[in-house]
């Protein structure tokens, strides 16, 4: 059953039918296939069809259910809820120079690697003095994105281009505030929410929404009472890149004396992971090839598993995304747990989030 929503029905065939006989009633000739007026009005039907599909898909495109990329951005921005934006991760470097007896200045934009792949330019330029000396920097990574987190503080780096007067460059802050564009579910669900947020916080739902707002890094938030007056906001992360500054950022936007109420104490923590493994195998029909589907369904129910906090671990659903991929048969391999566990369905704590691995085994007969 088509449960999508048209604002126009432009059935190519029920318009075919509609013009046979707005052509007759004109006082045409009986249409016969491959004659030329024929030819010329399956040409201007096409048009016609072209248009109502067009016509259906901008009236789509202003709604919250259907907008995507661009036409999203519009509609968030007509409600003040902007898409969050990629952003580089930046670090703090320690730049010693032996001395050279000659002054000479490291130009902003000049880069340094620590691993030959990714790159970090400085921010501003720094003026070496001919002397020996130690100076902090700033850089920023030339890629936007979470990788960009990955440089720890003590990290080894280099110039791309070799400084005879430089001794050695240090990362000496882990490298944070990197994050990707904010993916058009996760920006619908906010815009969905997001007049919660232009209230000072207090119920569950604002606060979480709240947190969701500060970076595209969090992929879901919960708030929950912890009692006294302290309100814990647990947040499911994209990865453990840069994970202290994201609880640090959420902490403070938490606490603005224009956001917490007064008698609200916030604490920042990310939620407990679940573990699972699952070593799945399948059978598939004999000169069938379901490899594809069956890995789209393993990675759908992954997103659905392992992106929400306090959603129970449902193996069983797997399992039936599996027989619809393909399979006509399906059995959990020797290994397979749940947190140690058994695996069956599981309900798990409100600030705990289920992540596992899947294997996949095709039987053989």
């Amino acid at each position: 059953m088509d449960n999508e929503i048209h604002y126009l029905a432009y059935d190519p065939e029920e318009l075919w039918k509609e013009m046979i006989v707005a052509y007759v009633e004109a006082g045409g000739d009986i249409l016969y296939p491959g004659d030329e007026k024929e030819m010329l009005l399956r040409g201007v039907q096409a048009i016609v069809t072209q248009v109502f599909a067009g016509v259906d898909a901008a009236l789509r495109m202003d709604t919250l259910r259907y907008a995507v990329g661009e036409y999203l951005d519009i509609y968030g921005e007509k409600r003040n809820c902007i898409r969050i934006p990629a952003e580089a991760a930046t670090c703090t470097v320690e730049i010693k120079f032996r001395a050279s007896g000659t002054a000479k200045t490291l130009a902003a934009g000049t880069a340094l690697t620590a691993d030959g792949e990714h790159l970090y330019l400085l921010t501003e330029a720094v003026e070496q003095t001919g002397y020996e000396q130690t100076i902090n920097a700033e850089v920023i990574c030339r890629e936007t994105g979470g990788l960009g987190n990955g440089l720890l503080a003590g990290t080894q780096m280099q110039f791309m281009v070799p400084n005879p007067a430089v001794l050695s460059v240090y990362a000496i802050r882990d490298a944070s505030g990197g994050q990707d564009e904010e993916d058009d579910e996760v920006y619908r669900e906010r815009i969905r929410t997001f007049g919660l947020i232009n209230t000072t916080t207090g119920p569950q739902a604002q606060y979480e929404s709240a947190a969701m707002n500060v970076t595209s890094e969090i992929l879901d938030a919960r708030a929950l009472n912890l009692g006294a007056g302290v309100v814990g906001i647990y947040l499911l992360l994209a990865s453990d890149t840069g994970a202290a500054a994201i609880l640090d950022s959420v902490s403070a936007a938490l606490n603005a004396q224009d956001v917490r109420p007064l008698t609200d104490t916030v604490e920042v923590y990310r939620a407990t992971q679940m573990p699972y493994e699952l070593k799945v195998q399948y059978a598939q029909e004999a000169g069938s090839n379901i490899t594809t589907a069956i890995g789209e369904a393993v990675e759908e129910y992954q997103k659905w598993q392992d992106e929400e906090i306090g959603r129970a671990f449902n193996p069983d659903k797997l399992m039936a995304m599996l027989y619809q991929a393909g399979a006509i048969r399906v059995l959990w391999g020797d290994g397979s747990n749940f947190n140690g566990g058994a695996v069956e369905y599981t309900t798990i704590a409100e600030n705990a989030h289920c992540k596992g691995e899947i294997t996949l085994a095709v039987m053989t007969t």
